[in-house]
């Protein structure tokens, strides 16, 4: 099965155009913030979108959908699944979405975690993709649930290529990665560094599609313009 990444040990890394690939999103444009140059230059990949769901009581209102300039919760899943398929038509990208609550919708985010773990496994095994990119699982909940969901799938199923991608913008604060680094060395994990050439000009035009998250983040959105970062992701048995 060919790996989704030329590895970081090359002098000029690339992608391998070869292989179908998948990119795990939290929520409805993670995918785009860290990983629009991999997308745009994978045309055809796959972007699972985990919490895309609308609370039952869909008048609701929180304090990031006010910030972004919504009236409500469902106005806002509304706008916000309109603003992803313009951003991932304009990467060539296929969606799907699990119809889960984001956390600032739950009581409870952690009780859903096996809800959240089954979802991912049947829709992986129903794309069988070559390759998989998930969050690194930095500074927020939710992304922090979406990768340690994912690793666990990781375990039952390593044959296939698996990468982490640096949660964006989250990865700008100081010590987040390495933190997050050292807490999955610690479980075993090792992470190899995996870089490429990417295509800044369509990520930036895929970004702009997302006017409203633009809005709540409140002009705090500089690091996308960043190189994206990659690690593969493998046990510390393979290789002994």
């Amino acid at each position: 099965m060919p790996d989704a990444f030329a590895f970081a040990r090359a002098p000029r890394d690339r992608l391998n155009a070869g292989g179908s690939l998948v990119v795990i999103s939290p929520h409805l444009d993670d995918a785009v913030f860290s990983c629009g140059s991999l997308l745009a230059r994978r045309p055809g990949s796959t972007v699972v979108t985990v919490f895309t769901g609308v609370p039952e009581d869909a008048s609701v209102l929180t304090q990031w959908d006010r910030d972004c300039g919504f009236t409500s919760a469902g106005q806002a899943m509304q706008e916000r699944m309109e603003e992803n398929r313009r951003a991932l038509a304009a990467l060539r990208a296929e969606d799907r979405a699990l119809g889960l609550l984001d956390c600032q919708y739950l009581e409870c985010p952690d009780a859903a975690m096996p809800q959240l773990t089954e979802a991912l496994l049947s829709t992986l095994q129903d794309l069988s993709p070559d390759a998989v990119a998930l969050p690194l699982g930095l500074f927020h909940g939710d992304h922090i649930r979406v990768s340690d969901a994912a690793l666990l799938i990781w375990e039952t199923w390593p044959q296939m290529a698996w990468f982490l991608y640096e949660d964006a913008p989250y990865r700008a604060q100081p010590g987040a990665v390495q933190q997050r680094l050292v807490q999955l060395h610690a479980r075993g994990l090792v992470l190899t560094p995996a870089n490429f050439l990417g295509d800044p000009a369509a990520k930036a035009e895929a970004i702009a599609a997302y006017p409203t998250q633009i809005k709540g983040f409140n002009g705090l959105l500089g690091d996308l313009a960043g190189p994206e970062r990659y690690w593969r992701l493998s046990s510390g048995e393979e290789g002994a």
